[in-house]
């Protein structure tokens, strides 16, 4: 249902584009249900053609996944109909203010209004996609397959098989160096990089370092000791009652790092 309203507000919208995108959509219908049915048919209505070892292993589900699987399908099959005038039906107040519509923009109007052999002509191409994929995979696949491996079968399947490369080519030029430099750079180099160096990841190493540096410098000696913990008391003294407030800051990063060493 909400296909069939797609196409009923593209056409709504009265341009050559739209009507272009109607036509197209309504192919697109037919296609779909072409292929769908094709494939029902090629599974579970002729002659399989796997092999006989994976056919005889091949067995059904049990009933815990049938009952999963006829609960689903069982409500999929009527909450587009039920649910229609709920979500997309004129006047609807389901989702509020949620949705905004440009007054100019309110196609689903015109759409509701169309005339009725244009709402049900993606319907009457999807029963005919189906039906032609029926009646042609189930009374004359060996004709189709005799028609395949024809010579102008093979040059037109050769044509057409792959989409002419384009996804490898496509996939290979573009898709992979833009995953190439998504990692080395935007990943490796700035959020692994850049960002956890100066950010709390740094910070932790720089300090960590700088302990591990003080930490070497004890001597093991106790008046060492008392006479840095005196001095450092008296600096920060010093510097917290008579000072400004970068020192008073200076000073207490340095009594922190003095009592971290100790």
């Amino acid at each position: 249902y909400s296909k069939d309203v797609i196409l009923e507000v593209g056409y709504a919208t009265y341009s050559n584009a739209s009507h272009f995108a109607y036509w197209l959509g309504s192919l697109s219908a037919f296609c779909t249900a072409f292929y769908s049915i094709r494939l029902l048919v090629l599974c579970f209505l002729v002659e399989p053609n796997g092999s006989r070892s994976l056919l005889l292993s091949a067995s059904e589900s049990g009933w815990p996944m049938g009952l999963v699987l006829g609960i689903l399908a069982l409500p999929s099959m009527f909450i587009g109909y039920l649910g229609r005038d709920l979500f997309i039906g004129l006047g609807t107040d389901f989702w509020g203010n949620s949705l905004f519509y440009l007054p100019n923009h309110l196609s689903i109007v015109d759409a509701e209004f169309m005339a009725f052999d244009l709402k049900i002509f993606p319907l009457c191409c999807s029963i005919a996609g189906g039906l032609v994929s029926f009646i042609l995979y189930k009374g004359y696949n060996y004709n189709l397959f005799s028609i395949k491996i024809s010579f102008l079968g093979r040059k037109f399947y050769t044509f057409l098989n792959r989409k002419w490369l384009f996804d490898k080519v496509y996939n290979e030029v573009i898709t992979q160096n833009l995953l190439d430099f998504g990692y080395h750079f935007t990943y490796k180099a700035i959020d692994r990089g850049l960002i956890e160096s100066l950010g709390p990841f740094g910070i932790s190493n720089v300090l960590m370092d700088q302990v591990n540096k003080y930490r070497a410098c004890h001597s093991g000696y106790l008046y060492h000791y008392l006479v840095i913990l005196g001095w450092s008391n008296f600096l920060f003294g010093i510097c917290f009652v008579f000072g400004f407030q970068f020192s008073r800051i200076l000073a207490l990063l340095t009594f922190i790092v003095l009592w971290s060493i100790l």
